[in-house]
């Protein structure tokens, strides 16, 4: 097992212990992509999975704002970066569903 298999079953654990359960790929609900300095952990709900997605082009409509539900997109982000933290990870936030949970033993390249 190499660095980055174990700091992402040490992200799983954290994950269990604060009561989430990672969902199966193309579902619903929590999910955890491995990424160049550590771990994207965040929420896909369906509503945003059925969205029809552009894949060449420039986008027409740069609204952030997600359908439905923003009051429980910003507890579930709150509840995850505390239980991240309070493990002692450090996390970065991407947009409004996804946490960057850093590996403490990247090293960036310059």
């Amino acid at each position: 097992m190499d660095d980055q298999d174990e700091f992402l079953a040490a992200v799983r654990g954290v994950l269990h212990q604060a009561g989430f359960d990672e969902s199966a790929v193309g579902t619903e609900g929590v999910h955890v992509i491995q990424h160049a300095r550590g771990v994207m952990v965040g929420w896909m709900p369906e509503d945003l999975r059925t969205l029809p997605s552009r894949r060449r082009g420039a986008r027409r409509n740069r609204s952030s704002e997600h359908p439905g539900l923003p009051g429980l997109r910003r507890a579930f982000g709150l509840a995850l970066a505390a239980a991240f933290r309070a493990a002692e990870f450090t996390v970065e936030t991407r947009g409004d569903e996804w946490l960057l949970v850093i590996n403490p033993t990247h090293k960036p390249s310059l």
